[in-house]
């Protein structure tokens, strides 16, 4: 199955058919709070992990500290004072939870606002 076909898209993020040619076509549904989080999902399930896991706490905000800079992802809004795993990928951090059922988020870099 190639890679951005879009019975990949649809197996990856769990939508029909229908909505994957939406998808493509430039138009979004009026909530796509579900597509998100698939989304999400998915970049944590098929992101490489590039070194050792270790264990951070989740701040207010779904933000989580790791050497001296904030990171965060939407799907950590709801998991404050939960302890996770955490490991470096290319793209930035890859978060685990540590219950079952155990769910991965790709976490990217906060920037200070001025």
């Amino acid at each position: 199955m190639l890679r951005n076909s879009t019975a990949h898209v649809r197996l990856a993020l769990g939508v029909g058919q229908s909505t994957v040619m939406r998808l493509r076509g430039g138009y979004w549904p009026k909530d796509a709070r579900k597509l998100l989080d698939a989304w999400e999902s998915y970049k944590g399930r098929t992101a490489s992990q590039q070194s050792r896991w270790f264990l951070r706490r989740v701040q207010a905000g779904g933000v989580v500290a790791h050497a001296g800079q904030a990171w965060s992802s939407p799907g950590l809004a709801d998991r404050v004072g939960e302890t996770i795993a955490c490991a470096r990928s290319r793209a930035g951090l890859l978060a685990q939870t540590l219950e079952l059922p155990s769910q991965r988020f790709e976490l990217g870099a906060l920037h200070a606002q001025a």
